[in-house]
């Protein structure tokens, strides 16, 4: 197992984007089925002078969240103000949007319950206004006085992707796409771990989703011959007792209809000592037939 809960998972699996926080009052959900959305209250509580009005994170995501039409069903809890538009918000995208090796199913394909929390954490990331306040660099959350690994402000000229990037200018590279430290609720990274207690992920860099994409993929083990022939040899024997068991019902079909008939007094077959009677009756009349004939002439 690469990770022993569902803290864990949230915290290694994204380098540090998120810290699970065992308060429902002071976290935030990466999904809700509410008509409002409870993350909003999270930001009043935390952050009562940020500003969530415009998407503060820039990879897929617009200027301002906005909101969706109803072609946007993917990651609908952000239909009313979505930081994403419906060709983002796409579980497909989602999935290979990143680039190779950012797929979060390159150690084999995850089980549906499992894929769908990969789904919702890229909806979140997307989508969300509220992700924006924790942006790494220029992120409103960012306490530089106690985390030197942030600040609230960014800078161009360390950003290895900016036009106006200068090597070496900083002591660390800024963008305009990682998040850091958000804290999330507890109850909704051990549902995610539960989900995904029976699938395989990338352990390169302790788990980190990030490292996984420099590691060489190496998928999910395949079924051991044995347990492959244990499998086909149950399969055989469940298409037997399925035959047998079509056989038995006509079967019995088949003797309810005899007997009905031999109750009706319409017998379906008649003794073999009868059908010898008949025929020696009809030599006799063909006899007498002929006899009579003889007689005329």
């Amino acid at each position: 197992e690469i990770y022993n809960d569902g803290t864990e998972l949230c915290e290694k699996m994204w380098g540090g984007a998120f810290k699970v926080v065992d308060n429902d009052t002071e976290a935030y959900t990466m999904w809700f089925f509410d008509s409002v959305n409870p993350n909003d209250k999270i930001s009043q509580h935390l952050h009562p002078t940020g500003d969530t009005s415009f998407c503060n994170l820039q990879y897929f995501h617009k200027g301002t969240p906005t909101p969706e039409g109803d072609n946007f069903t993917e990651c609908h809890p952000w239909k009313q103000a979505s930081c994403c538009n419906s060709n983002i918000a796409n579980a497909e995208v989602l999935r290979t949007g990143y680039g190779a090796n950012y797929e979060w199913d390159r150690c084999g394909k995850l089980s549906p319950a499992c894929e769908r929390f990969f789904v919702q954490e890229g909806c979140f990331y997307e989508c969300s206004p509220h992700i924006g306040l924790y942006r790494k660099w220029g992120g409103h959350a960012c306490d530089e006085a106690t985390d030197p690994g942030c600040s609230n402000t960014y800078n161009a000229t360390c950003d290895p992707f900016s036009p106006s990037y200068i090597q070496g200018a900083c002591a660390n590279e800024h963008n305009t796409w990682q998040v850091h430290q958000m804290p999330i609720r507890k109850d909704y990274c051990d549902s995610w771990l539960t989900a995904c207690a029976n699938d395989f992920f990338c352990a390169a860099g302790d788990g980190d989703y990030f490292s996984c994409a420099t590691a060489p993929p190496t998928l999910a083990p395949t079924p051991a011959p044995e347990k492959e022939k244990e499998e086909k040899l149950f399969r055989e024997l469940i298409a037997v007792i399925v035959v047998l068991g079509a056989l038995l019902v006509a079967t019995a079909v088949f003797l309810c209809v005899v007997f009905k008939k031999e109750k009706d007094g319409k017998p379906m077959f008649q003794p073999l000592s009868e059908g010898k009677a008949d025929k020696k009756s009809m030599g006799s009349v063909q006899s007498m037939a002929m006899s009579k004939k003889g007689q005329v002439v």
